[in-house]
């Protein structure tokens, strides 16, 4: 990584899912803390539609949906942009959605939320990278990781995104 670049980070819905599970089988101390300080700083951002994803009005949700409950300021709404982007992002990878669905898929607007920031840094001259964070897997030809290379978006897994930040998680023997 450039140490003169910063790093913003658009999470997907994957990638939030699958901290979850990980954090269940063996729980990681302070990663939801730490995660929590990255969303502060705005290192990472991610979709309204995630965040609907993420937290459905349930009577009974589950940690994932109570821990992103207060950082819907960090979901950013459709813009302009984005509805412009996302109609190029489906001419190309329309399966990144299923139109049978009745909800909104985040998939495509998460891509056209990393150009629309990538744009904005570009006009003031910023020094930061947008990467998209997903767990899909990279060998699809129709799924994020595709679109994003398509678009010229980073993209990383979280292995990668944990690289990047120089986490180093390690499993110890209680004695």
């Amino acid at each position: 990584m450039n140490s003169k670049l910063k790093s913003i980070y658009c999470f997907d819905t994957s990638a939030f899912i699958q901290l979850h599970i990980a954090n269940k089988v063996i729980p990681i101390p302070d990663l939801w803390s730490e995660l929590s300080d990255f969303f502060a700083l705005g290192k990472i951002i991610s979709h309204e539609f995630v965040f609907e994803e993420i937290n459905p009005k349930t009577a009974k949700p589950d940690f994932i949906a109570k821990w992103i409950e207060n950082k819907q300021k960090y979901f950013f709404p459709i813009s302009d942009k984005q509805i412009e982007l996302v109609s190029k992002i489906l001419g190309k990878f329309p399966d990144l959605i299923d139109p049978e669905k009745e909800k909104n898929e985040a998939d495509p607007w998460l891509i056209a939320l990393a150009l629309e920031k990538m744009d904005d840094l570009h006009l003031f001259k910023e020094e930061t990278k947008v990467i998209v964070v997903s767990q899909e897997k990279i060998s699809s030809s129709k799924k994020i990781p595709a679109a994003c290379k398509e678009f010229g978006v980073q993209h990383m897994n979280l292995e990668e995104f944990f690289k990047d930040n120089n986490w180093k998680f390690t499993i110890s023997k209680k004695e």
